[in-house]
C-alpha cells in the first residue's frame, strides 16, 4: 500500500486508487450536508436498490424522517448501505503491463485493453513507452488524411460494440461539405463520410499486433474513444516499404505539434472548504481555468477537462453541482468534494457513487476519470442545530462531538497533498 492509500484511511478517499477499507463511522455534513447513524450496522445491498439497518430504535420510526433545517430544505434520514466498488486494474497498473503483453501472441488491440483495464482507448496510447506513439491535434486531419490517400494499400477498421469491420483496400482523398469530409472512392472500395469536427485526438502507434510489427494512425473523440483506423498495408505480410517510410515521416513531423488542451475547475463552496481544495486542483492541471459555480464561463464545452467540485448534501452533491453534473456531455470530467463523514465510510462511497453514475447515463459520452473527498469543517450553525433537534435520531454524546470537532480541522494540508496526487494522476492519464 502506497503512502496516499494509508493516508486515506481515515480522512480522504479518492476513488481512482484500488481497494479501500471500511470504517464503521459517524456520517457528518459538510457544509449543509447530511448525517448517517453512529457506529451503523452495514448490510449488503442488491444493486439499485437501497437496503440498511437502524441502530437501536424501530425500523421504521425515523426512516425518511424530514424536518427543516437552517437553509429551509429538509435532511433526510436515509439507511446506510454497504456500498459494493467497481474494481478495476487501472492506468497505472496497464502502464506496468503493457510492455509484457504486447510480446504475447494474442490479439490485443487499443480498445482489449482498455476494456481489461477500465481506460478510455486513448488513454491506452499514453500508457505505450512514448518512443511508441506520436500524439496530435485532431485539427490536423485533412493534412494527415491526405497523406495516407497516397498509401498504394491500407487496412481500415472500425469497431462497434464488439464487432470489427475491416476494408483492406487505396483510400482516396475526400472534401468537405454539409458538415462532412466526403471520400468518393473513384474506384476504391472505401466510401463514406467523416465528421471530422468529432476526431479531437490522432495518434501514430507501433504497438505490435501478435508479435507482427504494425504501423497504425489511429482517430480519437474528445472523451477518448476510438473513431476508427487506418493500418499500414502488407504485402506477404509485410508492411509495403514506401508506406513505412510515409508513416515515420509523418510519426516524427508531428511529434513537433504538441497537442494544447484547456482545462476548467468548477467549484461550489459555502464555508470555503471546497474552494480551498478546488485551488489546490487547480494547481496541478496545466492551462487550467478556475470559476465558482455561479459564475461560469460562456462556453465550458470548449474545455478538454472539467473537474467539479461540491459540498455533500444528504448524500449527494449540494443542488447547483447536482444540475451542472447532470448536464455535461461528451467530456473528461472528475470530481472532488468535501464532507463531514469519514470519507471512507458506507455514506461517502455512496455519494462517489451516485455522483459518478449521473456522469454515465446511456447518451452522455462523458469519460469519468475518478473522484476524491475529504473532510471539512462543519458550518456552525448546523452544529447548533443538530445540538437542538437532533437529539432523539443522533444523540449529541461526547465521542460524537469529539468526532464532529475533528472535521473542523479539514481540508488540512494532508488533504490538499492529496488531491493533489490524484489529479496529477489523472493529468498523466489524459496526456495534459
Amino acid at each position: 500500500m502506497n503512502n496516499f492509500e494509508e493516508n486515506s484511511k481515515k480522512h480522504q478517499h479518492g476513488h481512482c486508487h484500488g481497494k479501500h477499507e471500511n470504517h464503521n463511522h459517524e456520517g457528518k455534513k459538510c457544509e449543509c450536508g447530511s448525517h448517517s447513524n453512529e457506529h451503523q450496522q452495514v448490510q449488503s445491498h442488491e444493486e439499485g436498490k437501497q437496503q440498511g439497518h437502524c441502530h437501536g430504535k424501530e425500523e421504521n420510526k425515523h426512516n425518511n424522517m424530514q424536518k427543516p433545517d437552517i437553509a429551509g430544505m429538509p435532511f433526510k434520514y436515509d439507511k446506510e448501505e454497504e456500498v459494493i466498488e467497481e474494481k478495476v486494474l487501472g492506468f497505472t497498473k496497464l502502464k506496468e503491463d503493457l510492455p509484457l503483453l504486447m510480446q504475447e501472441k494474442k490479439p490485443f488491440t487499443i480498445s482489449t485493453f482498455a476494456q481489461m483495464y477500465g481506460v478510455s482507448d486513448l488513454e491506452v496510447c499514453y500508457a505505450m513507452p512514448e518512443n511508441m506513439r506520436t500524439i496530435t491535434d485532431g485539427k490536423n486531419f485533412e493534412r494527415i488524411w491526405k497523406e495516407l490517400a497516397t498509401w498504394e494499400k491500407a487496412t481500415v477498421i472500425i469497431q462497434y460494440k464488439g464487432s470489427a469491420f475491416e476494408i483492406s483496400t487505396k483510400i482516396a482523398e475526400g472534401v468537405f461539405g454539409h458538415g462532412f469530409y466526403n471520400i468518393m472512392g473513384g474506384g476504391s472500395a472505401f466510401e463514406g463520410h467523416i465528421k471530422a469536427d468529432n476526431i479531437h485526438t490522432i495518434v501514430f502507434s507501433t504497438m505490435p499486433f501478435m508479435t507482427l510489427e504494425s504501423l497504425s494512425v489511429l482517430f480519437f473523440d474528445k472523451t477518448g474513444g476510438l473513431i476508427f483506423s487506418v493500418y499500414a498495408g502488407r504485402e506477404n505480410r509485410q508492411i509495403i516499404e514506401n508506406i513505412k517510410t510515409s508513416f515515420y515521416k509523418m510519426k516524427g513531423e508531428y511529434s513537433y505539434e504538441p497537442v494544447s488542451r484547456k482545462s476548467l475547475v468548477i467549484y461550489s463552496s459555502l464555508t470555503g472548504n471546497t474552494k480551498k481544495v478546488a485551488e489546490a486542483v487547480q494547481s496541478v492541471i496545466p492551462n487550467c481555468d478556475i470559476f465558482p459555480i455561479d459564475n461560469l464561463p460562456e462556453n465550458i464545452d470548449e474545455y478538454y477537462f472539467i473537474s467539479v467540485g461540491y459540498w455533500v448534501d444528504r448524500g449527494l452533491p449540494d443542488a447547483k453541482s447536482k444540475k451542472l453534473i447532470r448536464s455535461l456531455k461528451n467530456m473528461n470530467v472528475a470530481l472532488f468534494g468535501t464532507l463531514g463523514a469519514y470519507p471512507d465510510s458506507p455514506h461517502a462511497k455512496g455519494c462517489i457513487r451516485d455522483s459518478e453514475n449521473m456522469l454515465k447515463l446511456s447518451g452522455k459520452n462523458n469519460n469519468v476519470l475518478g473522484s476524491f473527498l475529504c473532510l471539512g469543517k462543519i458550518d456552525p450553525k448546523l452544529m447548533d442545530y443538530m445540538g437542538k433537534f437532533m437529539g432523539e435520531t443522533h444523540p449529541l454524546t461526547p465521542e460524537r462531538k469529539a468526532r464532529l470537532l475533528e472535521a473542523q480541522t479539514h481540508p488540512d494540508n494532508n488533504d490538499l497533498d492529496n488531491v493533489k496526487s490524484v489529479f496529477k494522476s489523472f493529468v498523466e492519464r489524459l496526456g495534459l
